[in-house]
């Protein structure tokens, strides 16, 4: 489970109802890579960030203003996020990554000193070492620490900004890379 401290909340809103969404990034350089030159787009790029393309699609997307948008700590969830809503309260969670990532350098994070000098005002708190460590994620602990960390925030309306598979993964339980799900589009998510 996740180490993070989260606000005190009051009891009715400990069982009030949490409506969640997840988000998938903007279109981001591997996605527009692999067409040309395959599954080097995933191993011979480090935490890709959003194309142009991908900015618009965040900057133009209409998605209401969560309490709080937790975020994966990766360039393209972080920038996609902080297009879709610049002022909001913004929580990044490790256990928000995509998978896989044992062979795929593009879905492994920045160093954390890096991270939160391009964004001063996300909290980086969950990021426990400067690096990330390999391997990394099980799908199903990471669900459960994302259901427990839901539950220790008093928000009611909180957005998740990640990737295909991890949302597919919570949406249907399999982790089949294909088809991807639309960037930018919500994505209802009972957790």
């Amino acid at each position: 489970m996740s180490t993070i401290v989260r606000e005190a909340h009051s009891p009715m809103a400990k069982h009030a109802p949490k409506h969640v969404f997840g988000i998938r990034h903007g279109e981001a350089w591997h996605n527009v890579l692999y067409p040309e030159i395959g599954d080097k787009a995933y191993v011979c790029f480090q935490d890709t960030s959003l194309t142009t393309k991908g900015m618009s699609q965040a900057s133009s997307a209409h998605i209401p203003k969560p309490d709080l948008i937790l975020v994966s700590p990766l360039m393209r969830t972080l920038q996609t996020a902080d297009l879709l809503w610049p002022n909001a309260r913004k929580v990044a969670l490790e256990c928000l990554q995509e998978y896989p990532q044992k062979t795929q350098l593009v879905n492994r994070r920045s160093a954390k000193s890096t991270l939160q000098n391009l964004f001063p005002h996300i909290d980086f708190s969950d990021l426990k070492t400067e690096q990330q460590r390999w391997p990394r994620h099980n799908p199903r602990q990471d669900k459960s620490t994302i259901k427990y960390v839901i539950s220790t925030y008093s928000a009611q309306t909180i957005g998740i900004v990640t990737h295909s598979t991890w949302l597919k993964f919570c949406l249907t339980g399999s982790l089949d890379s294909e088809p991807e799900l639309e960037h930018c589009k919500p994505y209802i998510l009972e957790l």
